[in-house]
């Protein structure tokens, strides 16, 4: 039987702790060693694919967030964390202008857990003051465009026709 890479290397360690011990020791040793390991890769395999099933009978593939995980605790720098130009994750430390994408790409959290972890208020918006405000601006020159249209007759764009 053709002894692969793994098994010799096996061998090796297991020669290298029972020198003074015969042949027979030693490949039984390594069979032992061997079936240890399928056995714990079966295991983990298992362990994993039940963690999978878990997450997809939620309906979401999220890891939980438990206040632990933060880097930022303290009430003070949790609150300072969002700023004018940009938000600092609390998770990782890391300052962007938002953090939706990145919370859920990055982390696998819920920014909605994110939230109530934090302590935020529920509606609070993940990203700077600033594109906040000028996202809100936008919106407000988009429903007003809409509206002006509608009241002088003119048609509007209709991305969906």
């Amino acid at each position: 039987m053709p002894i692969d890479n793994e098994d010799l290397q096996l061998f090796k360690i297991i020669y290298a702790q029972n020198p003074d011990k015969p042949m027979d020791f030693i490949q039984e040793e390594v069979l032992k060693a061997k079936q240890a390991l399928l056995e714990n890769s079966d295991r983990l395999a298992a362990q994993a694919a039940s963690e999978v099933a878990a997450a997809n009978k939620k309906g979401r593939s999220f890891v939980e967030l438990k206040k632990s995980d933060l880097m930022l605790k303290t009430r003070a720098e949790i609150d300072a964390a969002i700023g004018d130009d940009h938000i600092t994750c609390c998770i990782c430390n890391r300052k962007m202008n938002s953090l939706g994408a990145h919370l859920k790409r990055v982390h696998h959290v819920d920014p909605k857990d994110y939230v109530r972890v934090c302590g935020y208020p529920e509606d609070t918006k993940l990203m700077g003051k600033n594109l906040l405000q000028k996202l809100r601006v936008n919106v407000e020159k988009a429903q007003s465009m809409r509206k002006n249209n509608r009241s002088s007759g003119q048609e509007t764009y209709d991305p969906m026709a």
